[in-house]
């Protein structure tokens, strides 16, 4: 977790400010693996502090129709997880930000390993184990997996992880109960925890919640450490409305507009402008 406490620490020193730390999202396969390589480049160089890689699934029930559409796409090329630890390798070696997968539980739970090549079925805590020590090998600094709670700790999972060195992300969202944010908060480790903005799949929406505020004030009660916000933002405007409540701004279902948006050729060029124009870099 170098890179990646690194850059919390620094938020950690700087406080609450007028530019959250922007953290992008791209599935990895998709428009396809070398051009999503080069949108994950371009974001590095363009303001990202942090990226999260999306391993494609069939099943991503925390996305909405962009990201959902994007994982079909990927896997309809065939994109594999041990592509996406490839890609995670050769990446961890060019950007200086932190790299993150994201995915889901049932990924991890069948993952067979192998030096990212698969093999005998495995599966269950060895599946965790795993996808742990490739991931943690291929230069990944945490884990986001929507779909598996801290306090279950499924097949070993939040020990698991932290045994290989990396961050496994806690999520909350606005109806976790103040007893359960106390749960959550008391088996996190340090690192920042995401915030899913309001209820529902991820999607761009035109604002944010009124109710925003109120809820990331009961979550920092709670939790010692930076809050990343994610699930509709969409702009620079929603970004800096987020300065005084939160030191992370997460940007997904719009990036992945902007490539699908993009003519062929243009992708790359589209993502480093909106990257920059979301971090508020001149």
């Amino acid at each position: 977790m170098g890179k990646l406490q690194d850059t919390l620490t620094a938020l950690d020193s700087k406080g609450l400010g007028p530019n959250p730390a922007l953290m992008t999202h791209v599935v990895l396969g998709y428009p396809s693996l070398d051009e999503s390589i080069e949108l994950v480049k371009a974001m590095a160089d363009n303001g990202a502090k942090f990226i999260e890689l999306q391993i494609p699934f069939s099943d991503p029930m925390a996305d909405g129709p962009t990201i959902m559409s994007a994982n079909e796409a990927a896997l309809a090329q065939g994109v594999t997880p041990g592509d996406c630890m490839k890609a995670m390798e050769t990446l961890a070696s060019s950007v200086d930000v932190p790299l993150i997968f994201m995915t889901y539980f049932n990924l991890v739970y069948a993952y067979n390993g192998g030096a990212y090549n698969g093999g005998a079925y495995q599966g269950g805590q060895d599946g965790v184990r795993n996808f742990s020590k490739d991931a943690a090998n291929a230069g990944a600094e945490a884990l986001i997996v929507p779909d598996i709670p801290p306090e279950e700790n499924s097949e070993g999972y939040w020990s698991i992880t932290k045994e290989y060195g990396l961050l496994p992300v806690p999520l909350v969202s606005p109806i976790s109960s103040d007893e359960r944010l106390k749960r959550i908060a008391a088996v996190s480790d340090p690192g920042f925890v995401y915030c899913v903005s309001t209820t529902g799949t991820t999607g761009a929406r035109k604002g944010l919640p009124e109710e925003l505020p109120e809820y990331l004030t009961r979550v920092r009660k709670y939790f010692d450490m930076p809050l990343a916000v994610g699930f509709g933002i969409s702009s620079r405007g929603q970004v800096e409305n987020l300065s005084e409540h939160a030191e992370i701004a997460i940007v997904g279902s719009a990036m992945i507009d902007c490539i699908s948006k993009s003519d062929s050729g243009q992708r790359v060029k589209a993502v480093a402008a909106f990257t920059k124009e979301l971090a508020g870099v001149s």
